[in-house]
């Protein structure tokens, strides 16, 4: 998962870098080479060979017919959604930016996918890790067919590597491969004739593959990861230095070759000697969230990014405000697809997810439960399309304009943040009745569950609705109606007060109305007035905003815990034993 989060890192670099990629920031920076470089020799690498290590755990007590089935399904929908449906928006992008297609989408797609297009090739863009990995599983089932040469090859491979070795022969391998492939071949990342690539990719998937279930191994790379942490510390200078230096001779070029592969191997004898000491045997519920999420989470990162920055370059932000906003849209938007695919059955193997076990019994409440995780990713949403809208608004003062202008008459692209907030206003409405109905669940209180849901859906109504008039529609005052949500968490105390299970939720609570309260009072001027005033009141709009939204989110996900609590106590009482 860390390699996954340097990965969209690198590809964000990669918008500011010299480097041709498929859409760039109007910005160019002088040193991005230099820190590309941190990641970009060993990343990959790192990649396949946990890859080869995950199909050798997925071999045991499976026929090779059984690992090659598990591999299409597991490989094959991804890779093909990919293609049809992911690559072709970056690809639209990259044709409108440099000028050779329109905003036709639909034509665009019968351009890449008619005779014309296919002659010059299907493009995969970052989907070519993916076809990799597809082609390296076929090697490993055709070596399952001769278990004896995988035997002779792991014990010829184990003693090659153990103690000391372990970082020294694969470091020389690597460089070995670097200082005569590479020059000849390249890395071109397009499956035929990348030989280099495969010297490299398919060697340390096959090494991952025979050495994942050695001990022997791990215990070395523990052994030695200080080792491993010292050696590319010290060729860390060079390297860097390099990467800003671009003489052209045979010499150099070999010192180079060198030093990055010294390099390459290792970070990633660090990686995994620290992983192995701290994490291999570790096991938990954030972990598995994670581990499930990579996958999904590659597929979607890189057509989340060049849609952003397709959206948000025509603002001509500071680069480093870009950079960040591009950073955290691309993390959030993937998670938020991550979310949506994984609980969506006939999705999940389009998105390389395993289909969902046969249906058991649900536990009770499980709707409830729904409602409320919509209730916790609104405040995600609501600060994605925020960022978004400002991005696409060069020139919005945070002090002195109302958050409503973001979608008025001197935006640019109001309808952003309109749709958003005509989605938040649905997702207010969802949540109060996961909140009403949580609330009867957990104490039998319908009166209080119905004027909570109540309070919500209106606010909801009014959100939705004023998106319909944007500011400064006066209609667009309806959005005063969300200030109900203020009274929520009050109906939300009387209705849970005999509950002594929440202690943490019913704090929660009372904090939160009491900080509504007092933004209440000083934006309304009740007390110290004018201490809102024109060339403030856009930070306290947002403050209040933030609270106003926030604490449904959290008060939603502690809910939640509470019910599925409460699911599980019922349906375990209800098992017979």
């Amino acid at each position: 998962m860390a390699a996954f989060g340097l990965l969209i890192l690198f590809h964000t670099a990669l918008v500011y870098s010299p480097y041709d990629w498929h859409i760039q920031s109007e910005h160019r920076l002088s040193w991005m080479p230099q820190l590309l470089t941190l990641t970009g020799p060993w990343r990959l690498t790192l990649l396949f060979l946990v890859s080869g290590a995950a199909i050798s755990f997925m071999t045991t007590r499976r026929t090779p017919g059984e690992v090659l089935q598990a591999r299409i399904e597991r490989l094959g929908p991804p890779l093909l959604m990919g293609v049809l449906l992911l690559v072709p928006i970056q690809s639209w992008i990259e044709a409108m930016d440099n000028g050779a297609w329109g905003t036709d989408y639909l034509g665009w797609l019968g351009h890449e996918f008619g005779p014309e297009g296919l002659l010059d090739g299907v493009p995969v863009n970052h989907l070519w890790f993916v076809n990799y990995i597809a082609v390296y599983s076929l090697v490993i089932v055709v070596l399952m067919l001769r278990p004896d040469l995988i035997e002779r090859l792991r014990g010829w491979l184990a003693p090659l590597v153990a103690g000391p070795r372990v970082i020294w022969v694969p470091l020389l391998y690597l460089v070995v491969i670097r200082l005569t492939l590479y020059p000849l071949f390249g890395a071109t990342n397009g499956l035929v004739g990348d030989w280099y690539n495969h010297a490299q990719s398919l060697g340390a998937f096959l090494f991952g593959f025979l050495l994942a279930r050695h001990e022997p191994f791990w215990q070395a790379l523990e052994q030695y990861r200080r080792w491993a942490v010292g050696l590319a510390l010290a060729v860390l200078p060079i390297l860097v230095f390099q990467a800003g230096y671009f003489p052209n001779n045979v010499i150099y070029d070999a010192s180079k070759f060198a030093i990055q592969a010294i390099y390459q191997w290792a970070v990633i004898a660090a990686i995994l000697g620290y992983g192995s000491r701290y994490l291999r045997r570790r096991d938990g519920p954030v972990l598995r969230y994670l581990t499930e999420a990579v996958f999904p989470l590659y597929l979607a990162h890189q057509t989340v990014l060049a849609v952003a920055v397709w959206l948000i370059r025509p603002a001509a932000l500071a680069p480093v405000l870009e950079a960040t906003l591009l950073a955290l849209i691309t993390f959030g938007g993937s998670f938020l697809i991550y979310e949506i695919v994984r609980r969506v059955g006939w999705l999940r193997p389009a998105w390389g997810l395993k289909p969902f076990a046969p249906a058991r019994p649900p536990l009770p409440f499980s709707g409830r439960r729904r409602l409320l995780v919509i209730g916790a990713t609104a405040p995600v949403v609501v600060l994605i399309v925020f960022l978004i809208s400002v991005a696409a608004y060069p020139g919005f003062d945070h002090a002195s304009q109302y958050l409503s202008e973001l979608g008025g008459t001197e935006a640019r692209y109001p309808q952003i943040f309109n749709i958003g907030v005509f989605l938040s206003g649905v997702m207010a409405a969802l949540t109060g009745i996961g909140f009403g109905w949580a609330i009867m669940a957990l104490t039998g209180a319908r009166l209080t569950g119905l004027m909570t849901a109540a309070a919500f859906i209106l606010a909801g109504y009014g959100l939705s609705a004023s998106s319909l008039y944007p500011w400064p529609d006066p209609r667009h005052m309806v959005i005063s109606l969300g200030l109900g949500i203020q009274i929520a968490p009050l109906l939300m105390l009387w209705g849970l007060r005999r509950r002594t299970d929440v202690p943490r939720l019913k704090l929660f609570l009372i904090s939160a109305f009491a900080a509504m309260a007092v933004l209440t009072l000083f934006t309304k001027h009740l007390v110290l007035p004018g201490t809102v005033n024109d060339l403030n009141v856009g930070w306290w709009e947002t403050a209040y905003a933030t609270v106003l939204i926030g604490w449904a989110g959290v008060a939603a996900l502690m809910l939640e815990r509470a019910v599925r609590a409460e699911a599980a106590q019922r349906g375990s009482a209800t098992t017979p034993a």
